[in-house]
């Protein structure tokens, strides 16, 4: 049976997390003043998996030392699966990441610049454990891609591009909107008409999720094998529990879990 699945997001930079309205930043708190303040365990007990970005320009050794020490101290009660992104340019960060708790990896400038990147770690760690994530802008009537976290336009995304993602090595792809990040007003379905039946990876969409029934009304659609929401304030609480309800109530499958 294939599973859907609901995905948390959370943004890292300089040691705090971070809300995201159209890729710009507003800091929340660090990991303690999440776990104190928003009861993220809780949080997380709704959610399938969990990936992780860090957002920082730089990233010396300390900045990556610092990064998977919070991402540690985050996981103590989230048993879900993790994906660890951001600046992922070289093949030893990205092995630190796996050696760091990460199930996948993250990747989106990498696949435009660095492709051969791309290429070893799915040789090593195999296509499953690489997602890729496109972040996606309207303008005018076209869309075009983006990356660096969304400050350099790289390609217009059309049918040519969705072929370039096809015959990607990686697992799933995440398409992001950047016109729908962080407004909460819904999901865009449209980026999915690019997308036939029968493309060959799963799907995700990501920007925009303010209220559960986004995520179940998403879900429903054939294409979607997942949702990905970084909406912090609008899903602690009780909100990821309502729509996980829904969305099985509904007939959409989802992972089962048992609270403990």
């Amino acid at each position: 049976m294939i599973f859907k699945r609901i995905i948390f997001s959370l943004l890292y930079n300089d040691r705090c997390f971070n809300l995201s309205r159209n890729f710009s930043l507003q800091k929340v708190g660090d990991v303690q003043w999440i776990k104190n303040n928003y009861g993220f365990g809780e949080t997380a007990s709704q959610i399938d998996e969990l990936i992780i970005t860090n957002v920082s320009r730089n990233l010396s050794k300390k900045d990556q030392d610092n990064f998977f020490l919070d991402i540690d101290s985050l996981r103590k009660k989230i048993f879900v699966p993790l994906t660890i992104g951001g600046r992922i340019k070289d093949f030893e960060y990205a092995k630190n990441c796996f050696k760091n708790g990460a199930d996948k990896i993250l990747v989106n400038t990498a696949i435009f610049d660095n492709i051969n990147l791309v290429n070893k770690i799915s040789n090593i760690y195999g296509s499953q454990a690489i997602t890729v994530m496109i972040d996606i802008k309207k303008e005018g009537n076209e869309f075009f891609c983006y990356k660096e976290c969304g400050e350099k336009k790289q390609s217009k995304f059309d049918q040519k591009f969705v072929t370039f993602l096809k015959n990607l090595n990686c697992g799933e792809i995440i398409v992001n909107s950047i016109d729908n990040d962080g407004n909460g007003a819904g999901i865009n379905l449209d980026l999915l008409n690019f997308f036939n039946k029968k493309f060959p990876k799963p799907l995700l969409l990501m920007g925009g999720a303010g209220k559960p029934e986004h995520i179940w009304e998403t879900l429903k659609n054939k294409k979607i094998s997942g949702v990905v929401t970084a909406n912090l304030f609008n899903f602690l609480g009780t909100g990821l529990k309502i729509a996980r309800d829904e969305c099985i109530k509904q007939g959409i499958k989802l992972p089962s879990f048992k609270e403990t």
